[in-house]
């Protein structure tokens, strides 16, 4: 650590300075995945004026993983460049960038890589540098090193291809060591090609306004081995047409303004509400164009124009739940209100003041309740047979659902929220619930559950202890719906997904709900890497095409 003494105002001010390899290494785990990794080096792009963004992810015949993002912006000479590279670089003029704090493309690529080059294109010079993560742990400094242009051939060839020899900049890493998993080449290239789908789709929402062409954002097109990125309007206003204007019910509504202690407007937060036709009033081509379903309920909300949170309810907002699974709500603001919303590095994460919470909530509940009549009204049976009966397992449960299996008593409940009060032999608590009390069905699945997790415990109609378990999961993909004609399997799996639930509860407390979350999480994660070896499944191509169950 270097510290040196400056002597100011009879004070002593120490220059104190982090550790190089430390700080360098640990901001690689601030969090980013890989799409958003991506969608930050994107921001740059956008802000540095491009057009044309491509991608190139690919894994060679020899496993190297290979990733290159080039753009024709303005370049960077020398100068821009070391700004660019470094840690904290200074702030933007136009404090609307979709850049923020000088700290994306390097937290970003990091997390993945740990040698990152980048190599820019202005006034006819092409510049280059790179943050080598081995070489700074290795000397303890902050060393940036400036490669053999001559080295590069192929990233200086794919930036020629993107700018056709004029400005720009490709970003390039090197040493992936965090992109995938597998060491099996078969399954490294699955991932690879799974990565590029997760990304496509990702970034088609994010930079959607940019994408449509349509509007009064800058014009830009993403590429992805050479593959235009479509956009996706999570709001699906394509519905509507002339023949037809009214598919898609639209609330348009007065927007929020925020003003200081002055009572001064420092800035509006625009929000529109949309309730989709039900699943059954959609051609399976709508509904993959929708991408219909709980991921995509709720809120989309935009800071300049630029996705920041797709799919959800911010600060638990309401509960996940298929019933709203038709509800999406438009959110925007700029760049002013940033520390109203904390909007954070990643620029994936926003946070909802309490006093925004209940005007919202004011907006949003008469379109819920549309939403969840049309739902309930829509029935769901699942075509053609290929649904899993948890009918027998409810009622074996239901028969011993008393104090020899259950030591959890409910106190109280709150609908709305899913907030249910409860009491255990440690302690009486509050905790987050699914609530259905329309059945009475003990074991029973869901499209999708929150964090991705097997199962989730919940509560049925006369407040009886059940199981929500995810159908999207891959265990229950592939034990349920390859079992699914074999009653005693499937009761035996749905005993003990029950028991964990409800050893879940008859332990939960203040102290220990991080934890049992935790071990949800990551248990269903485990299985979910399990079930990669279970044999696959064929099965009609309709089997996701479902309906509401009554």
């Amino acid at each position: 650590m270097n510290m040196e003494n400056v002597q100011r105002n009879n004070q002593i001010i120490k220059e104190c300075l982090p550790s190089a390899a430390r700080l360098i290494l640990g901001m690689r785990d601030t969090g980013y995945t890989f799409t958003s990794a991506v969608a930050d080096i994107v921001d740059n792009a956008v802000a540095a004026g491009a057009t044309t963004i491509s991608i190139q992810l690919e894994i060679t015949r020899r496993g190297r993983l290979i990733f290159m993002l080039a753009d024709n912006g303005h370049g960077m000479d020398k100068n821009s460049l070391e700004n660019a590279m470094q840690y904290g670089s200074q702030r933007r003029v136009d404090p609307s960038s979709l850049g923020k704090f000088g700290l994306g493309l390097k937290t970003a690529s990091t997390s993945f890589c740990k040698k990152l080059t980048v190599m820019s294109r202005k006034d006819d010079q092409v510049n280059i540098l790179q943050w080598d993560l081995d070489l700074v742990e290795k000397k303890e400094e902050w060393l940036l090193v400036v490669p053999d242009l001559t080295t590069y051939e192929e990233p200086l060839e794919f930036l020629n291809e993107v700018t056709a020899g004029s400005t720009g900049t490709v970003v390039i890493w090197e040493n992936i060591d965090r992109l995938i998993k597998a060491d099996n080449e078969r399954y490294k290239k699955e991932q690879v090609i799974a990565r590029h789908h997760e990304l496509e789709q990702h970034l088609s929402g994010v930079f959607y306004n940019f994408l449509e062409k349509q509007n009064d954002f800058p014009d830009i097109q993403i590429l992805i081995n050479g593959k235009n990125v479509a956009p996706w309007d999570p709001f699906c206003r394509w519905l509507n047409t002339a023949e037809n204007p009214t598919r898609l019910e639209v609330h348009n509504q007065k927007p929020l303004k925020r003003v200081n202690e002055q009572n001064e407007t420092i800035g509006e937060i625009a929000v529109n509400v949309y309730i989709l036709p039900t699943k059954n009033e959609l051609s399976k081509e709508e509904v993959d164009r929708a991408r219909y379903g709980l991921d995509n309920q709720g809120f989309h909300i935009f800071r300049e124009g630029r996705m920041i949170y797709s799919g959800g309810w911010p600060n638990r907002l309401f509960v996940k739940d298929p019933h709203l699974n038709l509800v999406r709500v438009e959110l925007n603001f700029d760049h002013r209100l940033d520390d109203y919303f904390q909007i954070d590095i990643k620029k994936s994460r926003v946070d909802l003041p309490a006093e925004l919470k209940d005007q919202l909530k004011m907006m949003i509940n008469p379109a819920k309740h549309e939403a969840d009549k049309r739902y309930r009204r829509d029935g769901h049976k699942r075509k053609n047979g290929n649904s899993v009966s948890h009918e027998n397992s409810s009622n074996s449960i239901k028969g011993h659902h008393d104090d020899t299996t259950s030591g959890v008593a409910v106190l109280d409940v709150n609908n709305v929220t899913g907030e249910v009060d409860i009491r255990n032999k440690f302690d009486t608590s509050k905790v987050r619930l699914l609530i259905d009390q329309e059945t009475n069905k003990l074991v029973q699945s869901k499209d999708t559950l929150e964090d991705g997790v097997l199962w989730a415990p919940g509560l049925v109609n006369g407040n009886l202890h059940a199981v929500f378990l995810n159908e999207s999961h891959e265990f229950y993909k592939k034990f349920y719906l390859a079992n699914r004609d074999k009653p005693a399997l499937i009761l035996a799996m749905d005993a003990v997904l029950w028991s964990l639930s409800e050893a879940e509860l008859s332990v939960f407390t203040d102290k220990v709900k991080r934890n049992l979350e935790d071990y949800r999480i990551n248990v269903s994660r485990i299985l979910r890497h399990l079930a990669e070896d279970l044999p696959e499944l064929n099965l009609p191509e309709d089997i996701n095409d479902t309906e509401d169950e009554e």
